[in-house]
C-alpha cells in the first residue's frame, strides 16, 4: 500500500474519500468536509489513485489536467524527435546500401576487366581463403605478389 503504517481507519477513510471522488463527483475541499480528513491529504490519495489506476477515473483536478498535459507535451516532443531520428536513419541505411551495391559492381567490372579474381574465395574442401593456401606454395611470398605478376602478365 502507499503508507507507511497501514491502519483499519486510514484504510477506511481512504476507500470512502475515492468512492465520494468517484461516484459522488465530489471534489477534495467536500470530501474533507465530510472525512475528518485534511484537504490535501485528500488530494494526494486521490493523485495517488488516478496515478495507479493510470488515468481512468472520470473527474480530475485542474492541476493534474495541467499536468497531464505537459507530460502530453513532453511525450509528443519525444515521439517526434524518434521519428525523426528513424527517418535519418532509413536515409542513412538506404544510403550505405546503394554505396554497397556500388562497391560490388566495381568489384564486378574490375574482376571482368582485367580477369583477375578480387574477392576471397574458398579453397575447394577448405574453410579458409584460397589466398591463404597460395601463401604455402614455394616462391610465393604475399598475395600481393602474385596480383603484381598477374598484372605484369596482362600488360605484356
Amino acid at each position: 500500500m502507499m503508507w507507511k503504517y497501514n491502519c483499519k481507519k486510514r484504510n477506511q477513510y481512504y476507500d470512502a474519500a475515492i468512492r465520494l471522488y468517484i461516484h459522488e463527483k465530489m471534489g477534495a475541499r467536500k470530501i474533507s468536509k465530510i472525512i475528518p480528513v485534511s484537504e490535501s491529504t485528500i488530494s494526494r490519495w486521490i493523485r495517488n489513485f488516478t496515478a495507479e489506476t493510470k488515468g481512468q477515473v472520470v473527474m480530475k483536478s485542474k492541476s493534474s489536467i495541467k499536468s497531464a498535459s505537459s507530460a502530453t507535451g513532453t511525450k509528443d516532443s519525444e515521439v517526434k524527435a524518434l521519428q525523426a531520428e528513424i527517418r535519418r536513419l532509413k536515409k542513412d541505411l538506404a544510403h550505405e546500401s546503394l554505396r554497397a551495391d556500388a562497391f560490388n559492381e566495381l568489384i564486378n567490372v574490375a574482376e571482368k576487366q582485367f580477369n583477375i579474381s578480387i574477392r576471397k574465395k574458398l579453397a575447394i574442401r577448405s574453410k579458409e581463403p584460397a589466398c591463404r593456401r597460395l601463401k604455402t606454395l614455394p616462391g610465393v611470398e604475399s598475395l600481393h605478389t602474385i596480383w603484381r605478376d598477374e598484372a605484369i602478365l596482362l600488360h605484356m
